[in-house]
Formats: C-alpha cells, sequence, structure tokens
C-alpha cells in the first residue's frame, strides 16, 4: 500500500487455536495487506496458510481471531523478552514457564478483537470481487481497510 493510508500504521495479531492441541498459535505485527492476502485470503477459500510458522487451514482451527494491537502492546511485549534475558536464573525460568500466560494477558490488556470487522470489510469490498482481486489488488484493500476504519469508529471505546 502507499503509505497514504491511516491504516498503515496498524498492526494486527492472531490467536489461533487448533482442534487437538492446547498450545494457541500466535502472530503479530501483521500489516493490512498481509493480513488480507497471507491470512483472511485463504482461510475463507479453505487454502492452506501460515500462523506462527505452522501451516493450517480453517478447518484445522476451533477459533482464530484477529486483533488490533493498541497503544502499549510492543513496549509490554519488548519488556516480557526482556524478561527472558535479563535478571537472575529463577526469574527467567517463571518467564519462560509462564511466557504464554503472560504473552496472552498481553494481547487482552493491549489488544482490541476486530475479527467481525477485519471479516465484514473482506465480505464487503474483496469477496464480491475476488476474481478481479490481483488486478485490482491495492483499490480493493484500500476499499476493504476504510470499511474496517468506519467500523471501528462505530464501536463504544473503553
Amino acid at each position: 500500500m502507499n503509505g497514504s493510508n491511516p491504516a498503515d500504521d496498524r498492526r494486527f495479531a492472531l490467536y489461533a487455536v487448533r482442534k487437538n492441541s492446547p498450545t494457541a498459535l500466535i502472530q503479530i505485527n501483521l500489516p493490512w495487506e498481509r493480513l488480507m492476502e497471507d491470512v483472511v485470503l485463504p482461510y475463507d477459500g479453505c487454502e492452506m496458510f501460515f500462523i506462527d510458522g505452522a501451516a493450517v487451514k480453517a478447518t484445522d482451527l476451533d477459533r482464530l481471531k484477529i486483533l488490533l494491537q493498541g497503544e502499549g502492546f510492543q513496549t509490554e511485549f519488548a519488556q516480557l523478552n526482556w524478561h527472558l534475558r535479563v535478571g537472575d536464573t529463577k526469574r527467567k525460568e517463571l518467564y519462560a514457564k509462564e511466557y504464554y500466560a503472560f504473552f496472552e494477558a498481553i494481547l487482552r490488556d493491549r489488544c482490541e478483537d476486530v475479527t467481525s470487522q477485519v471479516i465484514k470489510a473482506y465480505k464487503t469490498a474483496i469477496k464480491p470481487s475476488i476474481k478481479d482481486f490481483l488486478p485490482r489488488k491495492d483499490d480493493l484493500l484500500q476499499a476493504a481497510v476504510q470499511i474496517f476504519i468506519e467500523g471501528m469508529k462505530l464501536l463504544p471505546r473503553q
């Protein structure tokens, strides 16, 4: 995308749970275009895509959350990883053992679940023109992000 779009700075995280697996798959820092092309399109088409390096299909998942990374997310995530490297051994072991619990707490505190808004934007702006997606990719992604932004304005803020 061209950089003039207000959503260009937004980053998204994925939180997915596979059937028959208690460990969540988490991926962070996805820009809008990659979210659409690498996740939403293949998910909707029941094609394989990757989350956190794991190949999955929509049918493999019990759930998939699309999260908008909010203010303070990067700082808290960096602090979590810093605690894994600095300090006494006992403290580092605690952070390593409970890493996913700490990480999920950051996701809950510093991200907003926007799954329905993203899917609505995709279904409204991209899916009806999917056969024209490659030649019109930038226009369709721009239209979808505008629908997403408008939908986000309607949500109550905490």
